[in-house]
This record gives C-alpha cells, sequence and structure tokens, in this order.
C-alpha cells in the first residue's frame, strides 16, 4: 500500500509546493491537469505531511493576496506500486538555449548536439530546471557566452542548479548560499556528481552576511520577490559595476514593483525575459554609484 496526497491548485505555485511535497517525503510526483498527485511510502507520516502543506498554502496566500489562491487537498490509502520507480517515467532530459541541458541520473542524456549536461536529480531543495523562474535563468545565462575567469554568487541556491551552470560555462568560482541547510546538503552533492566540487562552495547564509563585503561578476538570485527587495542593497553591493545581477521567482503581475526598484537605487531600466506568468530581470549598477 502507498498514499497518495491529491492537490488540485493553480498553476502559481504548484511546482513550489511540488517542491514542499519532496521535503516532506514524497517518493515521486505525478503531473494532473488541475494540479498533481505526491506518493509516500506506506510507512509516511501522511497527516504531518497533510497539515505541513496546508501551512504552507495558506503562507503563500498570505504573502499576497492578489493572487487568490484556492486549493483542494485529499488522500487516500492505494494499492501499492513500484511508485519508487514509475514516478520517474515523468521527468525527461531538458534543454536551455543552445548549450544547456539537465538530465536526471536515471535517463542516458541526449549527446548528438554535445551540450553541457547538467545532471539533476529532484528531490529535497529547489531547482531542477522544471520551473520558469530556473528555466529562465539558465537561459539567460547560457546567452551571457563565455564565462571563463568569472566569480559568480548564487543567492538562495536551493540544489545549486546555476552556480554549477556557470561553471559548467567557463566560471573560475561560485558561491552559493541558502538559508536551508538541507538545501545545501544537495548542492554539494550535486557539485560533486557534476565534478565542480573544487570551484564551488556552498553555505548556509542569508544576503546581508554571506558574502563578506565581496563581490562578484556575476550574481544570481533565483527567490521571492519579497526578499529580493527586501536585500536587494545586498545584492547590488555583491555584484561588480556594470555586471549582470539576475533574478527570478517574481510573477508578471509584480513587474512594476522590479521596474520602480531600479528607479529607487538609480538603476538603469533593467531588461526584462518573460515565461508564462513569470519574469526574470537584468539589473546593472552603474559605475561610481554608492550603495
Amino acid at each position: 500500500m502507498s498514499w497518495k496526497l491529491t492537490l488540485k491548485i493553480n498553476e502559481l505555485v504548484r511546482d513550489a509546493a511540488a517542491n514542499t511535497c519532496f521535503e516532506l517525503g514524497a517518493i515521486g510526483i505525478q503531473e494532473l491537469s488541475e494540479g498533481f498527485a505526491a506518493w509516500f511510502a506506506e510507512d509516511a507520516d501522511i497527516e504531518h505531511a497533510r497539515q505541513h502543506l496546508d501551512i504552507w498554502l495558506h503562507a503563500q496566500r498570505e504573502l499576497d493576496e492578489t493572487r487568490r489562491l484556492v486549493w483542494e487537498v485529499s488522500v487516500d490509502h492505494v494499492e501499492d506500486e513500484d511508485w519508487s520507480v514509475n514516478w520517474k517515467r515523468h521527468w525527461k532530459q531538458q534543454f536551455y538555449g543552445k548549450r544547456l541541458s539537465v538530465c536526471p541520473s536515471w535517463i542516458e542524456p541526449a549527446e548528438a548536439d554535445e551540450r553541457i549536461i547538467l545532471q539533476i536529480d529532484p528531490g529535497m531543495a529547489f531547482g531542477t530546471g522544471t520551473h520558469e523562474t530556473t528555466s529562465l535563468l539558465l537561459e539567460w545565462l547560457d546567452e551571457l557566452g563565455d564565462l571563463s575567469g568569472q566569480n559568480v554568487l548564487d543567492a538562495g541556491c536551493g540544489t545549486g542548479i546555476l552556480a554549477i551552470a556557470a561553471l559548467k560555462l567557463g566560471a573560475a568560482f561560485a558561491l552559493g548560499y541558502d538559508n536551508d541547510p538541507d538545501a545545501i546538503v544537495v548542492a554539494r552533492e550535486n557539485a560533486e556528481v557534476n565534478n565542480c566540487q573544487l570551484a564551488a562552495h556552498f553555505k548556509v547564509s542569508d544576503p546581508a552576511s554571506a558574502t563578506d563585503g565581496a563581490t562578484f561578476d556575476l550574481v544570481l538570485a533565483n527567490i521571492q520577490r519579497s526578499v529580493i527587495v527586501d536585500f536587494f542593497p545586498s545584492l547590488l553591493r555583491s555584484v561588480a559595476s556594470d555586471r549582470p545581477l539576475l533574478v527570478s521567482g517574481i510573477l508578471a503581475e509584480e513587474e512594476a514593483i522590479m521596474v520602480k526598484l531600479a528607479e529607487e537605487y538609480g538603476l538603469p531600466a533593467p531588461e526584462i525575459r518573460r515565461q508564462r506568468e513569470w519574469i526574470a530581470l537584468c539589473y546593472r549598477k552603474p559605475a561610481g554609484l554608492e550603495i
């Protein structure tokens, strides 16, 4: 027997909710037309998972009441299937830009186009490339061209996918931080799997204290809009003059807030990229601007 938790929800937080289920012990996710089903083992504390997910969903609604977030959760005890294996059928190799690809470990990657392959398995941290907020930045990274010799900061690194992608694209060093210790463990494991462990450093921290005053050639931040706004001065101080600060995790309806942020800090208007209801922005700090 297995537990099947079905969540009917709109797309605004669907992928983040699925990630939360992984954190709560789900062994697989099955996408549905109106949400997803998360599969848990027989001995899982399904009531704890259901209650925690409900608390998380209420918190998301309170963060931004304009989303009008509604959901429906149901739990069923179902006849056993080998979901520890079968759930993997719902994942496939993903392609970003002209050079990058993300592939789980159980899939034999297509190598005909000689792409750079990142091996990232879904699990207990956000960032596998399937969500628009991550794919926006992966495609932007690909378009930046040669990153040889550059130092990169990945703020709110999750799985470390962005830092690892930058290193695979030629960066010399990447620092990633997250406030979730489990994410740091996952990021370090992913760096080792992708042979980037010597050039990558991941630690538990927050934007205010992570860099010790160092500046970077490229700063990446795939985190919630509220966190980006709160720590925007710290992020700006972390990026060298006229170098890209790429941020994602922003809903399209929040674009005006992010454009105004540039005005408040004396920055040029940011470049904006879009995927469905999500956007990513590139800020650049003029030389001589004190933050």
